[in-house]
């Protein structure tokens, strides 16, 4: 592997290769699929087909082995052949696609470890291409719920919330630790109790106080008026999903934020029936091209912790 794709493969393919290539000398997977590609036996797309099927099955193996190893050599030398598959992606459909079930517990073996998100989160789970449901329960994940935390009041169901779970795990997204308690230790006085003298009044705080209440209106002042992205519109389709959530508390959370600037931001439903969830979204674009470039413009302050921001249709807000 280099970074997180797969770039070179060896070892017992079943026969996928020689089924599907012609008969093969066998050795490294993917120079084989590049021979086969170059004598004109199959396009490039089949060869990669073949190749990803021929690792998901073997992987599917390996992880339900229960005498299984690995050992990481990082001496490997790599002849690039221009095929690679993205692990993440591979995993997620290995958890999420027809015997995918039987991997949960191997990821995920306990619902109540505490789900904590792995370096570059957000970009990760971005690029896996996943639904709105889908990125809404990933985006749960806040390094101090557990995996039944999330999954139990999932309105998208606790057994395919709990295998998104456990692809993030697998697919080196997130990762399950238990939970740690911190000890708190009361240290016991030494000696008398010192004499508690009269307090001075601070007549002082009371004149800061008005000061401080101008200063606050200032600044929420200010949000407001930088919030809005450039080259939106008020009418535009598109725009930027910040926040998110499914249950009551959350919408009503959605709603405070969506007052502190309501020129910029709308909550907006998707999902139907029990499913029904709601996004705050910010901005309004004339495309998802437009709405694709303002990403970096999404304000900090008003991103939820852990959440994803990506590219929805707004529609019509909610309220």
């Amino acid at each position: 592997m280099v970074g997180l794709q797969i770039v070179k493969v060896e070892g017992d393919d079943k026969e996928k290769l020689s089924a599907a290539f012609g008969l093969t000398g066998g050795g490294e997977w993917f120079a084989e699929a590049h021979n086969a590609v170059e004598a004109g036996l199959v396009t490039q797309g089949e060869a990669n087909a073949v190749v990803k099927r021929a690792v998901a099955e073997r992987l599917h193996e390996f992880f339900m082995a229960p005498d299984a190893e690995v050992t990481f050599d990082s001496q490997v030398d790599v002849e690039p052949h221009g095929l690679t598959v993205s692990f993440p992606h591979l995993m997620v459909e290995l958890v999420l696609g027809p015997g995918g079930e039987e991997l949960v517990e191997r990821f995920l073996p306990d619902p109540e470890l505490v789900l904590r998100r792995l370096p570059d989160f957000a970009r990760r789970v971005g690029a896996l291409g996943l639904t709105q449901e889908g990125m809404a329960v990933l985006a749960k994940i806040n390094d101090h719920r557990t995996a039944s935390e999330i999954a139990d009041p999932s309105p998208h169901g606790r057994e395919m919330a709990q295998r998104l779970l456990a692809a993030a795990v697998g697919a080196g997204i997130a990762e399950a630790t238990t939970r740690v308690v911190a000890e708190v230790t009361f240290a016991a006085p030494v000696g008398p109790e010192p004499e508690v003298r009269p307090r001075r009044r601070r007549w002082w705080l009371w004149l800061l106080l008005p000061l401080l209440a101008l200063a606050v209106a200032a600044v929420i002042w200010l949000a407001g008026a930088e919030g809005k992205p450039a080259g939106s519109t008020a009418l535009g389709p598109w725009g930027l999903a910040i926040d998110g959530g499914c249950q009551p508390a959350e919408l009503e959370r959605l709603y405070r934020k969506q007052e502190q600037n309501r020129a910029s931001l709308r909550v907006v439903p998707y999902g139907q029936g029990e499913e029904q969830c709601y996004n705050l979204v910010w901005g309004g674009f004339a495309s998802r091209e437009l709405a694709s470039a303002a990403l970096g413009q999404a304000p900090s302050g008003l991103v939820a912790r852990a959440f994803v921001v990506h590219v929805v249709s707004a529609g019509q807000p909610a309220r």
